[in-house]
């Protein structure tokens, strides 16, 4: 069995906090699809992307993917999902539909911020260093706001983190459901319209296991 969990901040005005968890098959999820050229080339074609790992650069492919057209994503790939692991079958996984259907889409594609990477590399090898504690508070005792500031000036930010298998596809639906996370704030972060630029890290725990630091911003 694999156990994920995940957790989210979210900074506009005030800050919130929820995380969740959910205990899968020990298997692979399996999905093959082409891919889609012009996201793939407008990512590419980004300086800060090309610095990425593929690890990383699929979660950018994979996040943009699912906000250009979330109900195909929806229909397509997290109904696959459920398919090849009925117990994650959750309530969570309609409440996703319906908040998908709500959406005025698309949704505007997150563009990679090398300030924004390098903000989720250093989080992420910090909580990797601590064994891969949650928390949106660093080592030296910078929260999630002091880190923000000492990148950039941003209008708004948030944060997802994520600990377990290292599947980019796999960590982005399991956000995307939100499991046991009251308000949904992984989703939130996921599908908010005002976000604009990103940056995403991995860091390993074990051969099965990661940290996932992920961080939205706008200006």
């Amino acid at each position: 069995m694999r156990y994920l969990k995940a957790v989210f901040l979210l900074l506009i005005y005030n800050l919130s906090f929820s995380q969740g968890s959910i205990t899968l098959q020990d298997k692979p999820f399996v999905f093959n699809r082409p891919i889609d050229s012009v996201i793939w080339n407008t990512l590419k074609a980004d300086v800060a992307f090309r610095e990425l790992n593929m690890q990383e650069q699929m979660l950018f492919y994979w996040t943009n993917l699912m906000r250009q057209n979330p109900q195909t994503f929806y229909n397509d790939i997290v109904k696959e999902f459920i398919r090849q692991f009925p117990e994650a079958n959750k309530p969570e996984v309609k409440s996703l539909e319906r908040d998908i259907q709500k959406l005025k889409t698309p949704l505007p594609l997150l563009l990679p911020d090398a300030n924004l990477g390098r903000m989720s590399a250093e989080h992420a090898r910090d909580l990797s260093r601590r064994n891969g504690v949650i928390s949106h508070r660093s080592s030296s005792g910078r929260d999630f706001v002091q880190r923000l500031k000492e990148v950039g000036s941003f209008r708004c930010g948030a944060e997802n983190l994520f600990i377990g298998n290292p599947n980019p596809l796999e960590a982005l639906i399991t956000l995307l459901i939100d499991y046991g996370v009251p308000d949904k704030g992984h989703r939130v972060n996921l599908l908010d319209p005002t976000f604009e630029r990103m940056g995403v890290s991995f860091s390993s725990l074990s051969n099965k296991k990661l940290v996932l630091v992920q961080v939205f911003a706008c200006k």
